[in-house]
């Protein structure tokens, strides 16, 4: 069975536009956030920086967002996220926002590959997820 993750943000007024809704770029940082607590309920690292460096980890290579309506300061919205996809080496995250309705306020989707690199940004490689990761993301 897939691993679902849930995360609930407080809409703060930092995330709104001058009209009092949340403006578009904050849903992408919240995407990105929600998959990396994904990663933690798996018990994954999802990125490695122990040697003060990215050497391996899961950059990001398409983003994808679908506003269902408007949220604004002080809602609370949870993100329910599962991985949907899963390639060789790269794999889809699904989100859906909700409030506390339970109403679907936007959908996205990330899709990240598994990654090394060797001195610079220009030796990125996608190489095969590894099995563990994909027990422990999907079942």
């Amino acid at each position: 069975m897939p691993l679902v993750g849930h995360y609930e943000i407080t809409v703060e007024w930092g995330d709104c536009d001058p009209a009092g809704i949340v403006y578009y770029p904050s849903y992408f940082r919240w995407l990105d956030q929600a998959t990396f607590r994904l990663f933690l309920a798996a018990g994954l690292k999802r990125d490695d920086l122990s040697g003060g460096q990215w050497k391996e980890g899961t950059p990001l290579v398409a983003a994808e967002c679908a506003f269902r309506r408007p949220s604004q300061h002080g809602e609370i919205l949870t993100i329910e996220s599962c991985v949907e996809k899963l390639g060789r080496s790269s794999f889809t995250v699904r989100h859906v926002f909700r409030d506390g309705t339970g109403q679907v306020a936007a959908e996205g989707s990330e899709t990240r590959i598994w990654a090394r690199k060797d001195g610079d940004a220009r030796s990125l490689r996608a190489v095969a997820i590894p099995e563990d990761v994909k027990k422990k993301l999907v079942g």
